[in-house]
């Protein structure tokens, strides 16, 4: 992995900097797949798509962000040169899951596709705390984990946004099921021709659903 310089971003509201990083290179060495569709790389981390300005607040995606200049370009002593705000200025970070909700709510989800990433990304938050190298088995009679209220509406609105004419769509829908404890509902959703390169994950997650368990796990294959 070879770091590239920050990007310096105004916030579109309050016009206050923020960092991005960007990478010059990198590879998917280590990387973890999860049944939920997130992928974790430490190789090849990725900027968020959407942020909240540490001065007001406000919700804004880094797309919308006027691109104002670039800390650690080329050389250290063209560095020295820039403002000093855009070296203080924090890099951007993901959003809690709270956050993405909260940024739906307040309008940041704009059109269809918006909300659909977003409320994704809300999922996979709310999955995180589980991403543990030493997940036990937890299932309806072993259960440790409850959902808030928030994330099982979140995760009932993504059930009606996801088109299971489009195949990772439809996986993710099938692995919101299982998440959810509707695991025939699931499992019927898996009962469709996938091409070969889905074949492991369409399997682990009907086992998965077969032995009643709604935790998201790690694809080892």
């Amino acid at each position: 992995m070879r770091p590239g310089p920050d990007k310096v971003c105004e916030c579109p509201k309050f016009k206050g900097p923020a960092r991005v990083f960007t990478l010059l290179s990198g590879n998917t060495l280590g990387a973890e797949v999860w049944t939920d569709g997130k992928m974790i790389a430490p190789m090849l981390p990725t900027p968020p798509e959407i942020t909240r300005c540490q001065h007001c607040g406000h919700y804004y995606w880094i797309s919308d962000a006027k691109v104002v200049g670039y800390l650690g370009y080329l050389h250290d002593d063209e560095t020295l040169k820039v403002p000093s705000a855009w070296k203080t200025a924090e890099r951007v970070r993901e959003l809690t899951e709270a956050e993405y909700l909260e940024a739906i709510r307040l309008g940041a989800a704009d059109n269809g596709e918006k909300e659909l990433r977003l409320r994704i990304w809300a999922w996979w938050s709310s999955n995180d705390p589980l991403r543990t190298k030493s997940q036990r088995p937890i299932n309806r009679t072993n259960s440790v984990f409850i959902r808030s209220p928030e994330a099982i509406m979140n995760m009932e609105r993504l059930l009606e946004l996801l088109d299971i004419k489009e195949l990772n769509q439809r996986l993710k829908k099938a692995e919101l099921l299982r998440e959810l404890g509707r695991f025939d509902d699931a499992i019927n959703l898996l009962d469709h021709p996938f091409p070969r390169k889905y074949k492991t994950i369409v399997a682990l997650v009907r086992r998965l659903a077969q032995e009643e368990d709604f935790i998201v796990r790690k694809i080892t294959d």
